[in-house]
């Protein structure tokens, strides 16, 4: 249940073509120089254009920003405006067009300045910064932004009005161009894998526009930085970069076009493993939960929490990002099934009697048909209907022991126990957190998978602190 896969595949050829390209030019000095143009007014065109781009998302990013408590989407901004106005200033000071020509190293200048300061502000926005910095951060957003916006429109009148006051020296030593590349490289290299990552848990296209864009940026700066003014690989980068926030901008479209641009900027700063597979949830998968949690109001929360401690888990046991995504779909819905019981036997407070257990032990293998048509793999429904399997062979439905039982549902079957037992029950109150770990760990072997359950104790401290707060999810709801 991926999403926009073809849009993203096309985006991800024009990469592999421009890196092509690139390394033709590289080794083909001869090509290089033939595809040489010279033309100021072109240039002015193609970075007015790339600015554009860049500045509509730095406006977006900028006016989140302004408004959320976030320090990461703060960093993001500045990244956007600033790649938007030095870059802007590097098409103004092409040779003859608004400055003389004694000045065209401002263009190397100006250009090496705007990737430099934009790929510092995606690493940045991609780093888990101490709580004390990020409050201060938020706290002085609005001045930060506004003086970001001073700095970009002091260097421009610095640069167009009197441009001698750049030292000719600095701009156009060999440590500076050296520096800006290996700079950009950690920089930006550093949020291409972020952006991946968050593209492949979560699946929003934002992310992997995002992504695509970060690798431009460096490739960009490598065309930059061996090339010469008017050939072409001078003219590469300049369609590399425009290439990138042309994938951005695309994504913010995207976003745009289903309501959500300003959020999606929003979901770009969210680094947390559990949040961003959350945020890969497809509208059929929320639908269900939905469906679910107004069905089934006995456990208010449940697959929520299930999910957040099997993804724990699955991390644990160093899962694939695909399938722990699959995980924590499956492991959200595992009790999907339940839809169908009726509510005399879901919501009876008492014991159950034989018929009514039968019945609700249907409830993986009528999941499991559910959600059948709706996952391109099979994992989730994996999950959704061997989570009551045991270890030792001896539950529902199959039967299944040991290594048949696939894993993503063992996983699962530990987490969905232990947060049953640490929640209220109409005939029982909520276990401690000592006796139910007690518990778990008593049945590993027998009732649950060893390696699970040892992953399980590594990780439930962390579950317990982050998503086990009383006052929030342990208050059942009861039926009518």
């Amino acid at each position: 249940m991926r999403r926009a896969l073809p849009q993203v595949a096309a985006w991800v050829g024009g990469l592999a073509a421009s890196t092509a390209f690139f390394a033709v030019l590289r080794w083909q000095t001869s090509l290089d120089q033939g595809l040489s143009w010279k033309s100021p007014v072109g240039h002015v065109w193609i970075v007015s254009s790339l600015s554009f781009l860049a500045l509509v998302v730095g406006v977006v990013a900028a006016v989140t920003a302004w408004q959320r408590a976030n320090a990461r989407t703060l960093w993001g901004a500045l990244g956007f405006l600033s790649m938007a106005g030095f870059f802007f200033m590097h098409g103004l000071v092409t040779p003859g067009f608004l400055v003389g020509r004694d000045y065209s190293y401002l263009v190397g200048f100006s250009g090496r300045l705007a990737v430099s300061s934009a790929a510092f502000c995606l690493a940045a926005s991609a780093v888990e910064w101490p709580e004390p910095v990020s409050r201060r951060l938020v706290a002085w957003r609005h001045a930060v932004i506004l003086t970001a916006g001073a700095v970009i429109a002091g260097y421009a009148a610095v640069g167009l009005r009197a441009p001698e006051i750049l030292p000719k020296l600095l701009v156009t030593a060999r440590v500076f161009g050296i520096g800006t590349l290996i700079g950009v490289t950690l920089f930006a290299g550093f949020a291409v894998v972020r952006y991946i990552v968050g593209y492949v848990r979560s699946g929003l296209p934002m992310f992997g526009a995002m992504a695509i864009g970060a690798v431009m940026l460096v490739q960009a700066t490598y065309s930059m930085h061996f090339g010469k003014t008017w050939t072409g690989m001078f003219w590469l980068y300049h369609f590399q970069l425009l290439f990138g926030y042309s994938a951005i901008g695309w994504g913010l479209f995207w976003e745009f076009s289903r309501g959500r641009a300003r959020q999606a900027i929003d979901d770009l700063s969210v680094t947390d493993v559990v949040e961003q597979l959350r945020l890969g949830h497809t509208e059929s998968v929320v639908s269900l939960a939905a469906a679910l949690e107004a069905r089934d109001g006995y456990t208010l929360g449940h697959g929520e929490r299930v999910a957040a401690l099997a993804i724990l888990i699955g991390q644990e046991m160093r899962l694939s990002p695909a399938r722990l995504l699959a995980l924590a779909a499956g492991a959200l819905l595992h009790d999907v099934g339940k839809i169908g019981i009726p509510d005399a036997v879901l919501h009876k407070p008492g014991l159950l009697t034989l018929e009514e257990t039968a019945v609700i032990r249907e409830h993986p293998a009528r999941g499991d048909k559910m959600v059948s048509t709706s996952f391109s793999g099979r994992v989730e429904c994996a999950v959704i209907r061997h989570h009551h399997e045991r270890w030792d062979g001896t539950r529902y439905p199959d039967g299944l022991a040991g290594e048949s039982i696939p894993l993503e549902a063992r996983i699962a079957a530990v987490a969905d126990l232990y947060d049953a037992l640490r929640s209220n029950r109409a005939y029982r109150p909520a276990m401690t957190a000592e006796d139910a770990l007690a518990l778990i760990e008593r049945d590993s072997g027998t009732h649950f998978d060893p390696r699970c359950t040892a992953a399980f104790v590594r990780v439930v401290v962390v579950w317990e602190q982050r998503y086990a707060d009383d006052s929030l999810v342990y208050h059942e709801r009861r039926a009518a």
